[in-house]
């Protein structure tokens, strides 16, 4: 069978036509969905909500995915769908959110002319919209788990979609629209900051001396070539990240040669670059410099993931142009805003040149890539924590938070909650106060918009899976806020790169449960006691209500491999989880899976910090947790669709969906949908909550984990 895309690029045809003989390289392949029963069988019938000019992204998607309906009513209904992120809100109902479900549809079901069209008008209307959808076409061109399978489809289509990117954006930067460039006589001075022949005695720059350009390439194989070309800037950046990180694991010693390479970058910023996280606006500001010195490694048997802290700042607010509100604004496809981008001050303006209503054409209706079914890998996608390395053991984090706190008191006000002595050595240095130090030896640091972002660079993994858990996750906050309920997850960005590599958001201001136990049992401590001789009330509080948080996530997405390395306790009391490599079904242990029947993990340990099983922290833990469940089995229907959606294509890549259809089924029964009696709900919680406490499995789990691997318990 032949798929043929018939492609239009600047008023010319291009015919390719590719033989699956040839897309496969050492396995058969057979599509998906003529293989699995219905996936549609999954969705049923829903409203959409007309909110003015403003659809509801997840009901039209699920018109997309039921199917049945006249495409051309779908593609009009997307062309209504909010593409920005509300920064007025916390819920996220922009078609940013959900660009992996989207994508998955083009890859792996059907990819309609009318889709095509429309995410070609959505990608030349807004440039953080086309960054997210070419790193999200890049993951997927490749599946890297137990073999490494090319998708040609998908690749030749990001060739094409590349070349009409570079294109459409031209000489167009994300930061101020067009290359700027200063009459600076302290240029080199600037260039050389971070590298090794930096004068420590050079005056600190304003705004108005900094140039902001197109990035350069060190890798003379990954340059572009382009003469100007705003598009690639940022991708060339990360590129040459991700290739540090992908050859670090041969060096030695690691970090020096980690430090020079992150020091021959230095020579290429501050340039028109940007970190493409949603959180705080953060990809509204450049990257000025990385903070060379602080960088660590943190070393696996295969993989070398590293940290780096970067220094970035917004050139809109420098020039007091910031107009947040205008940021908020919906974008969409409808009407008069067809044809319009949004810079990175609000403004909005027309190139009527540059949008071709006909860029693109696919003459089929086929998914750009057939895949074969069987070629998950068991294997967790995120291993960072290694207990067992000396070296390292003095890490207090492997992730690390460059936002404001999220888990703040329910009135939205920070209040300081001060650690006690011994509670200061151990969490070390806090995000402020590292913030503060380099702020002050830095050549930037009279910016007004200057701040810190730490970042864990990874390769060897993959992290679709960790994207869309922590997606999951960022949903299940979300309901919280909605409801008005005091639970917070410690939400933390990923976006996967490419098929294989990434970035995560560092969780700062965190220490993980194992490390601190180590440190507390050489002082003969208990966890509890830690928490008598340093934390107040206030942190107690934070505390409980995280765990309830947690344990429900946990319940819901059956998150597994919940030893004390991949748990975090914060400087304010909150619990963090990382590291999602097992959830809806899948659990680490060929064979004897021990975690997988425990609800949640709840150990003597946790509730003796509250007090006891008859304190009024664990009635309120309990009380909460109702209260919370009845919550998420309302808006269960976001969590599910989500989970629906990746389903219908990712069960091929994404070791969370090993079970099939069971997965699905099990996600749905656990929200105990059918029973509309609330005091029963309320009965079956509580034998939940009673089921988890100090479960046999989860403290033998605990147990293995500590011969296997030296994680304390």
């Amino acid at each position: 069978m032949e798929l043929q895309l018939f492609k239009l690029y600047n008023n010319e045809f291009y015919k390719i036509k590719m033989n699956n003989s040839k897309i496969h390289e050492d396995a058969s392949y057979c599509c998906f969905a003529n293989r699995r029963r219905n996936s549609d069988s999954f969705f049923t019938n829903h409203i959409i909500d007309d909110e003015g000019d403003i659809l509801s992204t997840k009901a039209v998607l699920l018109q997309l995915y039921k199917g049945g309906q006249d495409i051309e009513v779908i593609k009009k209904n997307l062309e209504k769908v909010r593409l920005n992120p509300n920064w007025l809100s916390q819920k996220r109902e922009d078609l940013e959110y959900y660009i992996p479900q989207f994508i998955n549809y083009l890859v792996f079901r059907r990819n309609h002319e009318e889709l095509i069209q429309f995410l070609f008008d959505a990608c030349q209307n807004n440039f953080y919209f086309a960054h997210l959808t070419y790193f999200q076409l890049k993951s997927l061109s490749q599946i890297v788990n137990k073999k490494v399978i090319n998708l040609k489809g998908v690749q030749d289509f990001l060739i094409e979609y590349t070349k009409i990117m570079k294109e459409q954006y031209g000489d167009e930067y994300l930061i101020n629209g067009k290359e700027f460039i200063s009459h600076n006589p302290n240029k080199e001075g600037i260039q050389i900051y971070g590298t090794a022949g930096y004068d420590q005695t050079t005056p600190k720059v304003n705004a108005s001396e900094i140039n902001l350009g197109q990035y350069l390439s060190v890798n003379v194989d990954n340059q572009t070539r382009e003469k100007v070309c705003g598009f690639s800037s940022t991708i060339n950046f990360w590129n040459d990240i991700i290739r540090i990180s992908e050859r670090l694991h041969l060096a030695y010693p690691q970090i020096i040669s980690l430090k020079a390479d992150l020091q021959r970058i230095n020579q290429n910023l501050p340039s028109s670059v940007y970190i493409p996280f949603v959180k705080e606006q953060i990809r509204n500001y450049a990257v000025l410099n990385i903070v060379a010195p602080e960088t660590k490694v943190f070393s696996t048997k295969e993989r070398s993931p590293f940290y780096i802290c970067l220094e970035i700042y917004r050139p809109d607010v420098e020039k007091d142009q910031r107009n947040d509100y205008k940021q908020s604004e919906a974008i969409t496809l409808h009407k008069s805003m067809l044809q319009q981008k949004m810079s990175i001050n609000g403004s909005i303006f027309l190139d009527q040149n540059k949008c071709n209503p006909n860029v693109h054409k696919i003459s089929v209706q086929q998914p750009l890539q057939i895949i074969d079914e069987d070629i998950i890998d068991e294997t967790p996608t995120v291993q960072f924590y290694s207990p067992g390395n000396d070296e390292q053991a003095e890490e207090k984090s492997v992730y690390q938070s460059f936002s404001k706190e999220n888990n703040e008191d329910f009135d939205g006000q920070r209040k300081s909650m001060p650690l006690g002595q011994d509670g200061q050595s151990l969490f070390g240095e806090s995000a402020k106060d590292q913030e503060q130090r380099i702020k002050d030896q830095s050549l930037f640091g009279n910016l007004k918009s200057w701040r810190l972002v730490h970042l864990i660079v990874k390769s060897g993994d993959n992290l679709k899976q960790e994207q869309f858990a922590m997606q999951l996750l960022s949903t299940i906050d979300q309901i919280f806020i909605i409801e008005d309920l005091p639970m917070r997850l410690s939400i933390y960005e990923v976006i996967s790169l490419g098929p294989n590599y990434g970035l995560i958001e560092m969780v700062k201001d965190a220490i993980t449960i194992d490390s601190l136990k180590r440190q507390l049992w050489n002082r003969q401590q208990t966890l509890s006691q830690f928490f008598d001789h340093n934390f107040s009330d206030r942190h107690r509080t934070n505390f409980m209500q995280s765990l309830v948080g947690y344990s429900l996530a946990c319940y819901i997405l059956q998150l597994k491999d919940r030893h004390n390395g991949n748990i975090l306790l914060k400087r304010d009391g909150h619990l963090a989880h990382i590291d999602f490599g097992f959830f809806l079904g899948n659990a680490p242990g060929k064979g004897i899976e021990i975690e997988n029947k425990v609800p949640f993990k709840l150990l003597s340990e946790q509730i003796e910090i509250l007090g006891g099983v008859q304190s009024d922290l664990f009635k309120k833990f309990r009380e909460l947790f109702y209260k919370g469940f009845m919550a998420l089995r309302k808006h269960s229907d976001r969590i599910l669709l989500l989970v629906k959606m990746m389903y219908c294509g990712h069960k091929n890549s994404m070791p969370c969906f090993k079970r099939g259809d069971k997965s699905i089924t099990q996600l749905e029964e656990r929200f105990f949908l059918y029973e509309d009696d609330n005091q029963k709900l309320n009965v079956i919680c509580q034998n939940i909550i009673n089921s988890s406490i100090d479960n046999w499995r989860a403290k033998w789990y605990d147990k293995y984990q500590y011969y296997v691997q030296g994680i304390f318990y």
